[in-house]
């Protein structure tokens, strides 16, 4: 398994909060970035989306593998083409909360060299999105 990480972000909610919006996750969609990633659908505990270049993920919620400071997991399933974890980690700040995203995948040097550079954009740009939606005060 091969780690990624997102960059750490401040926002303006608590990590309580954080991880009751998270329990819908239409939010992801809503921080995914348009353009990169189209065709955003979920239901109950899954979603799936097509990021550029027409590949196809679907994901769920794993509810058993959470560690300490996870307050979302999912895991691709069938027929995502690529075995990964997708996480968000948070802590409490004193403007609300610190967060990042980050991922095991299951790669191999090839497919990692093609699939590193498209998944440090895709993390970079959820954080921006996070930071949009759930701002600090000024």
């Amino acid at each position: 398994m091969i780690s990624f990480e997102g960059p750490k972000v401040v926002l303006g909610i608590s990590v309580s909060a954080l991880s009751t919006e998270l329990k819908s996750l239409d939010i992801i969609g809503e921080v995914l970035p348009e353009g990169e990633v189209n065709d955003f659908t979920s239901k109950g505990d899954t979603c799936s989306f097509k990021v550029k270049g027409g590949v196809s993920i679907h994901l769920e919620k794993d509810l058993e593998n959470l560690t300490e400071g996870m307050i979302l997991r999912l895991n691709t399933v069938a027929p995502s083409p690529v075995k990964f974890s997708l996480e968000v980690i948070a802590a409490d700040h004193s403007q609300g909360s610190t967060c990042y995203v980050r991922s095991d995948a299951d790669l191999n040097p090839f497919t990692r060299m093609m699939v590193e550079p498209a998944l440090n954009s895709l993390f970079k740009k959820m954080a921006e999105g996070m930071v949009n939606r759930f701002p600090t005060s000024p």
